[in-house]
């Protein structure tokens, strides 16, 4: 059997990886770990220089502790959190510093729950601990540091309300706009590369990983690894960066200090986001890689321990210990199982495009609550499975299969290239709609018709969408509105569809196409009246909508009416064709008095009022937005049923179904004369 070093669990011999916390297993490694490399924690009350106090011992990994601290600068007391790791040391005193701390022994915090062998973060290990000689002194061990160990108090679970919280900003192409960058113009990439891989540039014909320890701005040696998150700290200057802001060394020890950030686990366990939610978390995640990919830098470690979420909902990657760049090969390989990308672990070359794996593995995390069983990517294991048991719109899955090929020329060639993807799939606006008649409380049998069909081709290579609601209300008397109002709906569907069919799905002007619609309805009356004189005088009113999110078209004829509500505003975006509107333009009548005039039902025009001639049908163009409200209906509501009462009905049904039934019952409660009709649309 073999002992974890990291977490403790027992593990078969020929074991790879613990199943509580990932850590790679080796006997070498198991026997190598017996040696300690985490400094004894230091008690509440410590101080340190820099007018630092030690609050709280907030977290361990293998090799690092981490506390909340106060600091007293300028007479002034800040929370503060730090990494603390031995210095470095020659080996023979590294186990001596351990067993001889210079402060008094903390106790260590609570041995961490056991996690589920299933969830995200089972898999996901944390760097061996190095402990490569150079030149006589031990290599500072690596670690990434995860959300729950530094910058604040990080919860087990994250409730994905800060995402969310997110999402309608991310899809505003106006806040997609990528944060200003401060960096100054004349950093070039090979000052920055230098920062980061000083000893590979040094001596370019060595590849072992090893580094020259950076020091801190006062000269202190704080090791390879903190030298370098400082060094970095100060280039990457990003909001996305859980960036250190200075370090020191005092007693054989090294500290980097953060800001004490209230800091969440972007998610833990088997928990799902939504894909608005994740589309989201996945876009500010490639909009931190272009940032360090647009420096030379490759960041390499990006997993869900190492992404956190800020109280505003704004992501936070909390690891920057093994940012590279391309000429630069790990002399310890990362391997975080599930999110590393194949070539890392195959020893080939690595360039940009092992972030991009990364990124679109923990998308696939968030939407699936797993993670991508990888194991090692030794060779290629088959192609990811999503459905059973995950089911994910077709594009997006098309998507992340692309970010997370085995082969690095598969993947999308930059992350912008991805990110941009992502934003036009978040930005995607998804409809539901509800069709209803009533025949109404008086008439003996209903004339209106109403159709709601959607054309939608969930297609991986080449989708589309778009959507049409038509209600028709017929007049005429006898059977005759009734035929002329189905004559409307069924010449509307087919001239459409014609339409469609031809431009592949793909809506270019939806308004022209239902003018010429309705116009082509009125024509078919037209000839329908003349062959049947037995129908003279029957006609319908039409009001229609041709969605292909976000745009949307809306044309009409008669007093059938169009409606959309934006936010807590509702407007009329039809104009009615008939007499008591004209009398209220030309101010002889208010809007008010129309309700109840004598004409009110004496419309201007209608499909198949004339023997000949066009109807006079008018059209608007719309720009959809997630949470607006489209509603069309005949007059047998709007008789009935104020603006008002409309406006509070939509508000307070958050289901299109439930609005359009309560609106066909607040028109019969107010006499219901006349039929009522309406197809009501929600965009989310």
């Amino acid at each position: 059997m073999i002992t974890c070093p990291e977490c403790g669990q027992e593990a078969s011999d020929d074991a790879k990886f613990c199943n509580r916390c990932g850590q790679g297993l080796s006997k070498a490694a198991a026997s190598a770990s017996q040696s300690p490399t985490r400094p004894t924690p230091l008690t509440a009350g410590t101080s340190l220089k820099g007018g630092i106090e030690i609050v709280a011992l907030t977290g361990q990994t293998s090799i690092e502790n981490h506390y909340r601290a106060n600091r007293i600068r300028d007479g002034k007391t800040e929370s503060i959190a730090l990494r603390e790791r031995l210095g470095p040391q020659p080996s023979a005193e590294l186990a001596e510093m351990v067993d001889e701390a210079p402060h008094p022994a903390a106790p260590a915090p609570p041995a961490p729950r056991p996690e589920d062998p299933n969830s995200p973060s089972a898999k996901t290990a944390e760097l061996r601990p190095a402990v490569a000689q150079t030149n006589g002194t031990a290599a500072a061990p690596q670690l990434h540091a995860s959300s729950s160990q530094v910058g604040g108090s990080a919860s087990a679970n994250a409730s994905g309300e800060g995402v969310q919280s997110a999402v309608e900003a991310e899809a505003n192409p106006a806040v997609m706009a990528e944060v200003a960058e401060n960096a100054s113009p004349d950093e070039s990439s090979e000052a920055v590369e230098a920062a980061v891989v000083a000893e590979t540039q040094a001596n370019p014909e060595t590849d072992d990983g090893a580094h020259e320890d950076a020091a801190a701005p006062g000269g202190e040696d704080l090791g390879e690894v903190f030298g370098r998150v400082l060094a970095l700290s100060q280039t990457i200057n990003h909001p996305a960066f859980q960036r250190a802001t200075g370090g020191f060394a005092e007693n054989g020890r090294v500290y980097l200090v953060y800001a004490d950030e209230e800091l969440e686990g972007l998610r833990r366990g088997s928990g799902k986001m939504t894909e608005t939610e994740a589309i989201a978390a996945a876009v500010q995640i490639c909009q931190a890689i272009s940032f360090a990919h647009r420096r030379a830098l490759r960041l390499n470690d990006i997993c869900p321990e190492s992404v956190s979420v800020a109280p505003d909902g704004r992501l936070k990657l909390t690891g920057l210990d093994y940012v590279s760049n391309d000429n630069e090969l790990q002399g310890e390989p990362i391997f975080n199982d599930g999110y590393t990308a194949p070539e890392i672990y195959r020893g080939k070359k690595v360039d940009k495009r092992a972030d991009i794996f990364s990124a679109g593995a923990i998308l696939y995390t968030c939407l699936t609550g797993a993670r991508i069983p990888s194991e090692s990517w030794r060779e290629e294991a088959g192609p990811v499975q999503f459905y059973p048991p995950h089911v994910v719109t077709p594009r997006l899955e098309n998507a992340i299969r692309r970010a997370i090929a085995f082969s690095p020329a598969d993947r999308w060639p930059t992350i912008d290239e991805f990110k941009a993807e992502l934003i036009a799939l978040g930005g995607a606006i998804r409809l539901r709609a509800a069709a209803m008649t009533d025949v109404g409380r008086v008439r003996e049998h209903n004339e209106d018709s109403v159709l709601a069909v959607e054309y939608t081709r969930e297609s991986m290579i080449d989708p589309a969408q778009s959507h049409l609601y038509v209600v028709a209300d017929g007049m005429g008397g006898a059977e005759a509105g009734e035929v002329a109002s189905a004559i409307a709906v069924q010449t509307i569907r087919s001239y459409i569809e014609t339409r469609l069919e031809g431009a592949r799905g793909d809506v270019t002007n939806g308004a022209e196409l239902l003018t010429a619609a309705l116009e082509e309805a009125n024509s078919r009356i037209i000839e329908y009246v003349a062959s049947h004189p037995e129908s003279r005088g029957m006609g319908s009113t039409g009001v229609c909508a041709l969605v292909a999110p976000p745009d949307a078209a809306v044309a009409w004829v008669g007093d059938s009416r169009g409606y959309l509500m934006e936010g807590a505003t509702l407007r009329q975006v039809t104009k009615d064709h008939s007499l008591v509107q004209r009398l209220v333009e030309i101010g002889q009548i208010t809007a008010e008095e129309a309700h109840t005039h004598e004409h009110k039902n004496v419309i201007t025009r209608s499909l198949g009022a004339r023997q000949s001639g066009p109807a006079g049908a008018e059209a608007v163009s719309l720009k959809l937005k997630r949470g607006d409200k489209l509603m069309l209906c005949s007059d047998g509501l709007t008789a009935h049923v104020d603006d008002r009462q409309i406006h509070d009905i939509l508000e307070r049904n958050p289901d299109p179904f439930d609005a359009a039934r309560e609106l066909i019952v607040a028109a019969n409660a107010g006499g219901g004369t006349d039929n009522i009709s309406m197809i009501v649309v929600y965009a989310s």
